[in-house]
Formats: C-alpha cells, structure tokens, sequence
C-alpha cells in the first residue's frame, strides 16, 4: 500500500534534473548515469501511483514538475517548479491579446 508523500518527494529530482540539464548543475558522474536516468524515468510512475491522494497546491505542482522532467519537458518543469500564487493570479488576469 503506497503511503501520502510530501512535495519535496516530487520537487528535488525534478529541480536536480532542470539544474543539470540547463547548465547549472553537475554532471552525473558515469557510474550512476543509468540508475539515475532509470530514477528520473520512475517519476512519472511514481506520481501516477499517488495520483488519488488528496494533494495541496505544492505537491500538486511538485507532482507536476517531476512528471514534465521524466518526460523530458525541462522548460515546462522549471516553469512548474517556480509558480507560486502571484504568478498565477498575475497569469490569469492577463490579457495576451
């Protein structure tokens, strides 16, 4: 039986892998390339298997996040990673026209 987890489950692999993969992060040393890519690949499985608890907005985005990264969706994941109540509110009352 799976247990709740917390966002900083979901929110720590995914800013590892957008701070990797956007040049702000160390390269994965060549031992742990394959388990590492295996892990960030997991994430999305992992989410799905949480996917009926109830979550709150950080682990909602969190869950997001790490969903984009194991996709490959890096820009999406840093965008994820750094909404917060402004931002939406300030995206929701633009006009883009």
């Amino acid at each position: 039986m799976a247990t709740p987890i917390d966002f900083s489950f979901y929110l720590l692999p995914a800013s590892i892998e957008v701070s990797r993969k956007t040049g702000r992060g160390p390269d994965i040393p060549g031992d742990l390339e394959q388990a590492y890519l295996h892990a960030i690949a997991s994430l999305a499985d992992c989410v799905s298997l949480h996917r009926h608890e109830a979550w709150g907005r950080p682990t909602f985005l969190a869950a997001s996040a790490a969903q984009a990264v194991a996709k490959g969706h890096i820009d999406i994941a840093e965008a994820l990673s750094n909404l917060d109540d402004d931002i939406i509110a300030r995206i929701i009352n633009s006009d883009f026209d």
